[in-house]
């Protein structure tokens, strides 16, 4: 599984597949706790970070 991080409207997304997520995190927020967020919730996912 594959997961894509992107800023999209001010807030962290996923994509996930084809499915996109809307995460809590703000887009100020750091990208490394999104990144702990995504392990979290997939493990063993790919991570691909996106701007």
């Amino acid at each position: 599984m594959s997961v894509v991080i992107r800023k999209l409207n001010g807030l962290w997304h996923l994509m996930v597949g084809s499915c996109q997520i809307r995460t809590p995190f703000p887009e100020t927020q750091d990208r490394q706790l999104v990144v702990q967020y995504v392990r979290r919730a997939y493990p063993g996912a790919r991570i691909f970070e996106h701007d």
